[in-house]
């Protein structure tokens, strides 16, 4: 059956994703720095599911080095950590070089592209993503055709290395501490494979898995030219019973249609108390970035307690830590309880719905008064 067609996206003025590191020059008669510093200060306090900015990337070569200053406590640790010249170190070419060329030199041997048109594809993946969204017919034919994400996700690792966006693989490895001996970790919806790449590097055995066989398959022609050892796993094929101490999945479970099943696979392929680590980007609906699941992180978290997690630790309010427990007993029923009432009753619903719309309208006021003092991007 083919999905309802989605009306055709309008024009949309494009720039950087700017949450809270802004690399746009701004336009205004008064203090630059100081209506900087608040324009960003008030997109920073406000909940970045709401924002949908999607559209035309930037190359941290082109702008100036982020303001450290707005930086969660987590990100300013990765940012500090000697994790960090590991990943950076790990997209580097093989045969040396900077991060920048190394992104570029994949992708350009892979696609058998230029430079230049390596660079255009990665600036412009998020708007080709639209278009591959446009052109599928459903879900499945999505994931098998998203030829931009291997532009994008890659792209999306160097600016990390530069101090744009979230270092999350980083975060989740100073979370987590020493390696265990023999340690196994699986990396659902593995994406490029940066993740599971840079957890084989600090010890970890690796598995990748993802649904996109585009995806796996440049993820496998990185890894195996670096000499990584891995296992990938093309799903929906069955997760390993019982194999890993811990399963990430970043920037994953929105894209998720069947959740719950999700959910119960992992479980089932963590060790008794194995480690979850996951987060939930959910955003408004909108044809820019359709494949975005959902718009509310609720029934996403609910979905992964009821499987038989328990959340121990929130990062930055950014990255969940769950940790998996039984799921017959008392103690069992009486969490799920808890959960419903935390995560899925009507009151909870209720209340999420009304933060969003209070959120959603301080945003547009406060806004509205910005642009008024006169802080505007200056390409319009």
């Amino acid at each position: 059956m083919r999905r309802r067609q989605i009306p055709a996206a309008t024009p949309v003025t494009y720039r950087p994703e700017t949450t809270i590191n802004d690399p746009t020059p701004l336009r205004t008669d008064l203090s630059p720095s100081a209506l900087t510093r608040l324009r960003k200060r008030v997109i920073g306090m406000l909940p970045r599911r709401d924002s949908g900015v999607q559209g035309i990337q930037f190359d941290p070569a082109d702008v100036a080095p982020p303001d450290r200053s707005f930086w969660r406590p987590a990100k300013r640790a990765a940012m500090d950590s000697p994790h960090l010249a590991t990943f950076a170190d790990l997209l580097r070419p093989p045969s040396g070089g900077s991060v920048r060329d190394g992104v570029i030199g994949d992708l350009a041997e892979y696609h058998e592209l230029t430079q230049e048109r390596v660079v255009d594809r990665c600036l412009r993946s998020e708007y080709e993503s639209a278009q591959e969204w446009q052109a599928a017919a459903d879900l499945d034919e999505f994931y098998n055709s998203i030829d931009s994400w291997t532009f994008n996700l890659l792209w999306y690792a160097y600016l990390q290395t530069a101090g744009f966006g979230y270092p999350e693989t980083i975060v989740v490895a100073n979370r987590l501490g020493e390696v265990p001996v023999d340690a196994r970790m699986l990396d659902l919806g593995s994406g490029v494979g940066t993740t599971a790449q840079f957890f084989a590097a600090i010890g970890y055995e690796v598995t990748l898995a993802d649904v996109s066989p585009v995806l796996l398959d440049f993820a496998r022609w990185r890894l195996e030219r670096r000499g990584v050892k891995a296992t990938y796993l093309h799903l929906p094929a069955d997760l390993p019973e019982g194999q890993y101490e811990l399963v990430t999945a970043l920037d994953v479970m929105a894209h998720v249609a069947d959740t719950a099943e999700t959910a119960r696979q992992v479980h089932r392929a963590l060790q008794p108390g194995g480690l979850f680590v996951a987060n939930f980007d959910v955003r408004p609906k909108a044809p820019e970035h359709a494949w975005h699941l959902y718009e509310d992180d609720l029934p996403l978290r609910w979905a992964v307690e009821r499987a038989g997690f328990v959340p121990v630790g929130l990062i930055d309010k950014i990255l969940w830590v769950y940790q998996a427990r039984p799921t017959t007993g008392f103690g069992w029923r009486v969490r799920t309880a808890v959960g419903w009432l935390r995560l899925a009753s009507p009151p909870a619903r209720a209340v999420r719905a009304a933060r969003r719309a209070c959120h959603r309208a301080l945003r547009a006021v406060v806004l509205s008064v910005i642009n008024r003092l006169g802080i505007v991007n200056s390409t319009g």
